[in-house]
């Protein structure tokens, strides 16, 4: 697996050249060293701990929550069926762009969401990269309806990929741990950047936009949804811009996503569902706001339309 990527990759911080020994990945330029795992590497740069202790405690509590997650799922046994953690999409009589159904029944408005984003963009033969990519399920997704040429995961919770990594048999899917604010890739290494309900856990927004467009090549696209603000849409809009991307879709998409967390409630609430193990097992202050369960803070905010579900592709001219 390192190997498969090692000819890719770069230091997270400084970006330069890598070399590799039997446990580790060390920087030629500014000596940051990478740990060899037993599956896969793990690219976080130490160093913000120091250099930005606000931004890692932030961070920090993300890599612990998933984790926690993690383990809760684990122990439910339902783990190994439970590939996605985003609130899906339910079609309405708005515009809808995929171009393909999904025929899952497990995971099928998961499925749809990561449908929808791609819509019409070309993922055949193609190196796309997804950034949080949490339990895997968009790869697999991916890799069933449209066969890109490669697929890289990447996320900051060990956990998350230590899965990912363990249940995937896809040779064209590699996987590593990895903050989206320091991407360890070279510039224009990718076709495709996806992006599915993580970033709003970036301290730096702009950080992260300018790191997708530095590793897109031109052409490139950036499918990217998130659960925003009101108020943050039209920031999120200027940073993306400011980073050097042009919008090309920027589509409202709450109604479909309440929909479909209406319909996911039973099932994430039941005995063997997230929110019911996580409760039980988890120090998480509110897994239903976490999975905007009906009643929940987020899912009020996006009912009110105080919050808004952007889905949204962007293209690197």
């Amino acid at each position: 697996m390192v190997q498969h990527l090692h000819a890719r990759l770069v230091c997270s911080g400084c970006k330069g050249e890598l070399a590799q020994s039997d446990t580790a990945l060390q920087c030629r330029r500014c000596q940051a060293a990478y740990t060899i795992e037993h599956r896969y590497v793990s690219m976080l740069d130490r160093r913000e701990q120091v250099d930005r202790p606000s931004d890692w405690d932030r961070k920090a509590g993300e890599i612990r929550d998933y984790a926690e997650i993690s383990n809760s799922l684990a122990l439910s046994g339902i783990g190994r069926f439970a590939t996605f953690l985003n609130y899906g999409y339910v079609p309405t009589g708005n515009e809808q762009h995929a171009a393909i159904e999904p025929d899952e029944v497990w995971n099928r408005n998961s499925v749809k969401l990561l449908l929808e984003v791609v819509g019409g963009t070309a993922i055949r033969e193609r190196d796309v990269i997804d950034i949080g990519c949490g339990r895997g399920g968009n790869i697999a997704a991916l890799h069933k309806y449209f066969k890109p040429l490669s697929m890289v995961g990447l996320d900051i919770c060990p956990a998350n990929i230590a899965y990912c990594s363990a249940k995937s048999r896809l040779t064209e899917a590699s996987y590593l741990v990895g903050d989206a604010e320091n991407i360890p890739f070279a510039d224009e290494s990718f076709d495709v950047v996806l992006n599915i309900e993580s970033a709003h856990a970036y301290p730096n927004r702009a950080r992260f936009y300018q790191e997708v467009y530095r590793i897109l090549r031109h052409g490139g696209v950036f499918l990217y949804t998130e659960l925003m603000l009101e108020e943050e849409v039209v920031q999120n809009v200027r940073l993306l811009e400011e980073a050097g991307l042009s919008v090309i879709r920027n589509q409202d998409v709450t109604s479909n996503v309440l929909l479909s967390c209406d319909e996911n409630a039973e099932q994430r609430t039941g005995a063997q569902g997230i929110a019911n193990n996580a409760n039980a097992s988890t120090k998480m202050e509110d897994i239903n706001d976490f999975i905007a369960l009906p009643g929940s803070k987020k899912y009020e905010e996006m009912k009110e339309g105080t919050r808004q579900y952007r889905m949204m592709n962007l293209v690197k001219r």
